[in-house]
């Protein structure tokens, strides 16, 4: 370890000094003049051995042995798309440890990147590598493209080896918020590596989101209430996959109300309420998984307000404040209850509670705080003589 560390130090004096030189042209790179060298089987043994370890170790973001393994092959082999690849994601990472961002090294690294894309335009190791070089360097859009163009140029690649450019892609496009891009990346990427949970967070946050916005005339509810409990099977997996994730096991039941909004949207009464007693049945068993949860007990309110049970809808927002005081929905859904009962003087208490929430100024809209100021205006007016018809 201690000539690891050495000899990676001693890699970076010449670099160092020359970033006060020009930077070099990227859109200058050339293969041509790399050298073409014949290897025995047992250099190209050597260098396969040599290149595995340099994608562990970057993969690993352990860049001073990716680029040690590397420098390795490239000085047997000048033509290795994938070691290339490797020291550009290296020198773009050891430029981004200097403030501010050492120049030169990143456009080394881009250098390095053009000439493995030119070695090996195909290779789904080099297109995925460049896409999350682009994404690295703050251009998602970009990466995300890049990542599409590569899934095409691979296309004859084995499925296995374009797994990671299917999850980037589909990553990519899913936090640029392009959901309906990222959904056809994403559901081949689950196929293929089953046991990613947050890939099946994301995958389930996508259908929700396309669930949530039917495009088309007539909208097709149908399509979307698939769409939802696709969703709903998708937070399941990540849950299955990681039984402490709160918030996927929430948002299973999220999955499930929208689907029963959906199912009445086609007067299908029937699958509606089974949709709902599947999310309270549920919801019911976390509230025994995560007893601190008070969202749990909130969407249990919700969902018995969703039903006409007033009752039982505030018992679950009352639930939610004694595990959260300033839980800002069930502050709000309880104090319009209890307008409803009549009983002004507990929907005082709950409105003045609910502006004084310390996310109050956040999340409560500014329409929001208006009108619940304006109501406490007017609740606070002394009631007004009645006419004795004189």
């Amino acid at each position: 370890m201690a000539f690891g560390r050495s000899f990676s130090s001693w890699l970076l004096v010449p670099f160092l000094v020359a970033c006060a030189g020009t930077a070099p042209d990227p859109s200058q790179a050339s293969i041509d003049d790399l050298p073409d060298v014949t290897l025995s089987d047992a250099e190209r043994a050597e260098c396969e051995a040599l290149e595995q370890d340099a994608i562990d170790a970057v993969v690993g973001r352990r860049y001073e042995q990716a680029e040690v393994a590397a420098n390795r092959v490239l000085a047997k082999n000048p033509r290795s798309a994938r070691a290339r690849a490797v020291l550009g994601m290296v020198r773009l990472q050891i430029a981004a440890r200097i403030e501010p961002t050492d120049w030169f090294g990143a456009r080394a690294g881009e250098v390095e990147m053009e000439l493995a894309r030119q070695l090996d335009p195909n290779s789904t190791f080099v297109g995925w590598m460049h896409a999350v070089f682009l994404a690295e360097s703050g251009h998602m859009s970009a990466a995300a493209a890049s990542a599409e163009e590569a899934l095409v140029r691979s296309a004859a690649a084995p499925a296995t080896e374009r797994a990671a450019l299917l999850g980037t892609a589909g990553t990519y496009r899913y936090e640029l918020g392009e959901e309906r891009a990222a959904r056809p990346h994403l559901e081949a990427y689950v196929a293929l590596r089953p046991d990613d949970s947050a890939a099946h967070f994301r995958l389930g946050s996508i259908l929700l989101s396309i669930a949530k916005t039917p495009q088309g005339s007539p909208p097709p509810y149908v399509t979307s209430q698939r769409d939802a409990e696709e969703a709903a099977k998708a937070f399941g997996r990540c849950f299955e996959l990681a039984p402490g994730d709160e918030d996927a096991a929430l948002a299973m039941s999220a999955a499930w109300v929208r689907a029963a909004e959906l199912a009445d949207l086609q007067d299908k009464p029937e699958e509606r309420d089974t949709l709902h007693r599947m999310a309270v049945e549920h919801l019911g068993g976390l509230a025994t998984k995560f007893p601190a949860n008070a969202e749990v007990h909130f969407r249990l309110g919700v969902l018995a307000a969703l039903q006409n049970d007033s009752k039982a809808a505030k018992d679950g927002y009352e639930a939610a404040l004694a595990r959260h005081e300033h839980h800002m929905g069930s502050l709000m859904n309880l104090a319009a209850l209890v307008v409803a009962d009549g009983e002004i003087d507990r929907a005082k208490k709950l409105f003045a509670r609910l502006l004084a929430a310390p996310g109050a100024q956040t999340e409560l809209s500014r329409s929001e705080r208006q009108r619940i100021e304006r109501w406490l205006l007017d609740a606070a007016k002394p009631p007004k003589a009645e006419s004795d018809g004189r």
